[in-house]
């Protein structure tokens, strides 16, 4: 096979933490070798302008250890400790890119784009002369006497170091592949089942079909017969088959890597109110409203269609009785689907509709201080291709970036130390 490229330091991806990756390495090596970055995307970055709706939250404030999963805690914390939120931000403030804090400390780009931060990064690498080749999917590594001997469409490539941060299965459309775990595994490390993640949850119930396109606010529980593993408030959205929004993507997260089956949601509705509050308000509105008919029991309560279905849920029906035939047993019932409406979980999301990847290549084989993997020397990995995943706001590109500047730095200081 003929030789294409032959670099010091190859960085396999161009999404968020290979970009970063080639930046760090770049500016550490300040024009003593080369660089280039290889990407199976006809164009970096694809991914990268889809995330925030497009608005990029680029980050978190709260990026710490307790909102990610990983099977190395001590290895992440290690990442964090070497590159944090603050140090982030003093990165991409030298790129150009202004910052602002919003809402339970989700970082946005002040511009509001995340093409303007894609734009800046591809600058960056274009001013350090980092080599961006796209359309070019490495196929193979095999380390040779010198470095790594790569396989590509467009020919051999020898590196003296690989950086591979080529992203995971999720978001196939947006460029996820499931080829870096190959990479990795054929160079002597375990990969963890993956799953998808930060996602819609498929779920069964006779009333979906009626509440599609509904969104309303509460507190969602994940839950299987050990009990509540995790909860989180905010808007759900009903879909035909599946309940999605951000607070059902954080329960994704949280139960990514366990089996779903004899796995529910579950929905309070009305969360701010305790229980014997709510059985006192719905006692009062059946003295208050006795000439209405079930159909309208909950309206002003809840949208008139999620009311509906929770009253047919409790066993309510024929909505067409009066308001005044609610029993005490009745108003109970209808206050246990308020505060806590069951719906069966009846599998995992597709790959097309997750966000991130759970699982991935072994964090505990990489050293958390500089990315390089323990079983290879001169073998770099960052980003969603290893174990670490984490919560929906901006937790998932710090990682990238931390991650993506560490392996990039420490694989350029590695290589001025050897000369």
């Amino acid at each position: 096979m003929k030789r294409a490229y032959d670099v010091d330091i190859a960085v396999v991806g161009g999404g968020a933490s290979g970009l970063a990756a080639a930046a760090a390495a770049g500016r550490e090596l300040s024009g003593k070798g080369s660089i280039a970055l290889f990407d199976a995307q006809p164009r970096c970055g694809k991914k990268l302008l889809a995330t925030g709706n497009g608005r990029c939250n680029l980050t978190n404030r709260n990026a710490i250890q307790p909102r990610y999963h990983t099977d190395d805690r001590s290895a992440l914390s290690r990442v964090f400790s070497g590159v944090n939120v603050d140090d982030t931000l003093s990165f991409f403030e030298t790129l150009g890119l202004i910052c602002r804090e919003e809402d339970e400390g989700r970082i946005y780009p002040s511009c509001g784009q995340a093409s303007a931060v894609l734009d800046l990064l591809r600058l960056e690498i274009a001013r350090l002369n980092v080599a961006e080749v796209c359309g070019c999917r490495v196929e193979k590594i095999r380390r040779a006497d010198s470095g790594f001997i790569m396989t590509s469409p467009l020919g051999e490539i020898m590196a003296k170091s690989v950086i591979v941060a080529c992203g995971g299965k999720a978001a196939p459309n947006l460029g996820g592949v499931d080829w870096g775990y190959d990479l990795l595994h054929s160079l002597g490390h375990s990969v963890t089942p993956l799953n998808p993640s930060l996602c819609p949850i498929p779920v069964e119930s006779p009333h979906l079909s009626s509440l599609k396109g509904i969104r309303a606010h509460a507190r969602a529980s994940i839950c299987d017969g050990r009990g509540r593993i995790y909860s989180d408030s905010g808007e759900v959205q009903f879909g035909d088959k599946a309940l999605s929004g951000i607070v059902i993507f954080q329960l994704s997260s949280a139960s990514a890597g366990i089996p779903s089956a004899g796995m529910w949601v579950e929905l309070d509705m009305l969360p701010e109110r305790p229980r014997n509050e709510l059985i006192d308000m719905l006692t009062r509105r059946r003295v208050l409203l006795p000439h209405l008919t079930l159909e309208n029991f909950l309206t002003g309560v809840f949208n008139k269609r999620v009311g509906m279905c929770v009253l047919k849920e409790a066993g309510m029906t024929p909505l067409s009785r009066s308001v005044s035939e609610l029993n005490d047993g009745d108003i109970l019932k209808i206050a246990s689907v308020i505060k806590g409406w069951r719906f069966p979980v009846t599998g995992k999301a597709k790959w097309i509709s997750a966000q991130v990847t759970s699982g991935g290549v072994s964090l505990n084989q990489f050293d958390g201080l500089t990315m390089q993997s323990r079983l290879c020397r001169g073998l770099y990995a960052a980003g969603e291709v290893l174990n670490v995943d984490g919560f929906c706001g901006g937790y998932n590109l710090q990682w990238a970036w931390s991650s993506g500047i560490l392996a990039g730095r420490s694989a350029a200081r590695a290589l001025i130390d050897s000369n």
